[in-house]
C-alpha cells in the first residue's frame, strides 16, 4: 500500500489541504470588526477578574475597554473609580440589590482628558448584588452588568 507513490503524496498533502480550507473558511465567512456607528448601543464584556474578589474588574469590547476599581469602602458606601481607554461623554452606575435597582449614579470626571471617572455608591447587600455601567463615548453607549465580588479583595 505505502509503496505506491500516488498514496504517499495524497497522504501528505491532505493534512495540508485541510488546514488550508480550515483558513480560508474563516477568512471568506467570518463577521469582520467594524467600527462603532454613532447612536448605537454595545454589550461590553466581563472579564474573568469580576467574577472573583481581584479588586478590579475590566469591560471590553473589541479596543473600547474599561476598568473598575474601588478606592475606599465605609460601612455605607463604596467609592468607585473607572479607566476608560477612550475619553468618555458621561458614564453612569447603578446598583442593584436582590433584583431591587436603585436610581443610577452619575460619575465625575477627575481629569480633564475624561479618561478617569469616580462615583460613590451604597455597599452591596450580598452576592448576587450586581452594578450596572452605562458610558457613552462619541455618540455611542457602551453597557454591562457585573457582579459585585470584584470589589472585596482578598476576603
Amino acid at each position: 500500500m505505502f509503496t505506491n507513490k500516488h498514496v504517499v503524496v495524497a497522504m501528505l498533502v491532505a493534512p495540508v489541504l485541510a488546514i488550508l480550507a480550515w483558513f480560508a473558511i474563516d477568512y471568506f465567512i467570518a463577521e469582520r470588526p467594524h467600527a462603532a456607528k454613532e447612536g448605537a448601543a454595545y454589550t461590553l464584556v466581563a472579564k474573568s477578574n469580576c467574577r472573583y474578589d481581584s479588586g478590579t474588574c475590566d469591560l471590553e469590547n473589541s479596543d473600547f475597554k474599561l476598568s473598575i476599581r474601588p478606592m475606599s469602602i465605609t460601612a455605607n458606601s463604596v467609592q468607585l473609580e473607572m479607566t476608560s481607554a477612550f475619553p468618555l461623554q458621561s458614564a453612569t452606575l447603578g446598583l442593584v440589590n436582590d433584583g431591587v435597582a436603585a436610581a443610577p449614579s452619575p460619575m465625575a470626571a477627575t481629569t480633564g482628558e475624561n479618561l478617569h471617572w469616580t462615583t460613590r455608591i451604597d455597599v452591596p447587600s450580598g452576592e448576587t448584588s450586581t452594578i450596572r455601567v452605562a458610558v457613552t463615548a462619541e455618540g455611542s453607549t457602551w453597557y454591562a452588568e457585573v457582579p459585585t465580588v470584584f470589589l472585596y479583595p482578598g476576603e
